[in-house]
């Protein structure tokens, strides 16, 4: 590694370092107190994916838009279940709506099976 790529990388890592540090201090004032969130931790490696040396970049932001997608579905499907948890019933729409929430993390086979069944439930309620 030649001198300016040392000098890149370091500079890079303290612009990484102070970002997250401003993060950290504006999340703490935000909250009153320390307790470090998924959404901290999250912001704080999309940071660090955008100060990463270039090769190390694209799979670091690759991994990070994967983990906040799966992220959010977990947050989406706590929603619905404390719905239905609250309603003490599940409706034919909350099952639905779930399986669209479920489609965004689903493999090919599995999305093609939510879709013919959101598709049979479209025929049976035309």
């Amino acid at each position: 590694m030649n001198k300016h790529k040392k000098l890149e990388t370091i500079t890079n890592g303290l612009n990484a370092a102070s970002e997250i540090i401003k993060l950290q201090d504006s999340t703490t004032n935000q909250r009153n107190h320390n307790s470090i969130t998924p959404e901290f931790v999250s912001q704080a490696l999309q940071i660090i994916a955008r100060y990463s040396p270039e090769k190390h970049r694209a799979p670091l932001t690759e991994g990070l838009n994967k983990t906040n997608l799966y992220s959010d579905v977990i947050k989406k499907l706590k929603l619905k279940m404390l719905d239905a948890k609250k309603k003490d019933k599940i409706h034919r729409d909350d099952i639905v709506s779930t399986l669209h929430i479920l489609r965004q993390i689903a493999e090919p086979k599995q999305q093609t099976i939510i879709d013919k069944i959101l598709k049979i439930r479209d025929i049976l309620d035309s």
